[in-house]
């Protein structure tokens, strides 16, 4: 994982930065092809937050929906602990594939828990648990292939500020 700390503001360094944040915020700008963002994201290492005891991973719950934070960097996890308040705590995280966690983690995961990319960053993006996104065994779309995300989730907000309400 590469350190790229701070909001990144110009194009310069929008450019040195790994390919998962230069996707993210070509998905934020554009709001196409969010196939790719997804391909991306599997391919990326992510790290995400994780407890010991008892071995557990914190989730911040938004609308009634389970988000789980993950992170491209460690510089953007420390960022996020900082604006918590919990930045001189001792934390632990784990470094995966962004396919390890949406095939091996998620689906262990309380049913419906959503993937926030980055919080409080320029690039966030939101990868909800949606057909496209997760297995379809575990997808709270799985069962309505035939009408727009936004019309036949319970995530209908968070999916049509993300995702514009097609996937």
């Amino acid at each position: 994982m590469n350190g790229y700390g701070g909001i990144m503001s110009s194009l310069a360094s929008v450019a040195d930065a790994p390919p998962l944040v230069r996707e993210a915020l070509r998905f934020r700008r554009s709001m196409q092809r969010p196939e790719d963002l997804v391909a991306t994201f599997r391919r990326a290492d992510v790290c995400l937050e994780c407890v010991s005891a008892p071995p557990t991973v914190p989730v911040v719950h938004v609308d009634g929906i389970p988000w789980l934070p993950v992170f491209s960097d460690l510089r953007y996890f420390s960022e996020y602990r900082r604006q918590r308040g919990e930045g001189d705590l001792a934390a632990e995280y784990l470094v995966l594939t962004g396919a390890r966690l949406l095939d091996g983690y998620l689906p262990g995961m309380p049913q419906g828990t959503s993937l926030l990319l980055d919080p409080l960053q320029e690039h966030s993006v939101t990868l909800p648990a949606l057909r496209g996104i997760l297995a379809e065994s575990i997808a709270v779309d799985r069962n309505r292939p035939d009408r727009p995300v936004s019309a036949q989730s319970p995530y209908e907000k968070p999916v049509k500020r993300a995702w514009g309400g097609t996937l």
